[in-house]
């Protein structure tokens, strides 16, 4: 069975929200899923997204596949830097301290308050 994170469409004709869930690649776009990640509303200005990012890191380890649209929004909210990092640990080039310090430092230079 093949996984995918993916947006689920909600929300009135030409005002869409999205869910972000977890689903087979072969069920429709609106149909059953797994798991329900997070929201992601683009007619805020800027989009906003609610993430539940240590259920998405974990489905993202265990090798789901995320769609075009939801791996930008992973981009933008950390989860790939992550993601990238923890690989760093596994495999022995980081250590866990060192991990969470960079992550801390994207964090705070992308969030810092003026």
């Amino acid at each position: 069975m093949s996984v995918k994170i993916r947006l689920k469409r909600i929300g009135k004709k030409h005002k869409p929200i999205y869910h972000i869930v977890v689903a087979d690649s072969r069920a429709p776009r609106d149909g059953k899923f797994i798991e329900k990640l997070g929201t992601y509303n683009p007619h805020t200005d800027p989009p906003s997204t609610v993430l539940k990012m240590q259920h998405a890191l974990s489905w993202l380890m265990r090798g789901a596949q995320p769609t075009n649209t939801v791996k930008s929004i992973f981009y933008k909210t950390g989860v790939l830097l992550k993601k990238h990092l923890l690989e760093g640990v596994k495999k022995g080039g980081l250590t866990n301290e060192e991990h969470q310090r960079k992550f801390h430092a994207w964090y705070n230079q992308k969030y810092k308050k003026i």
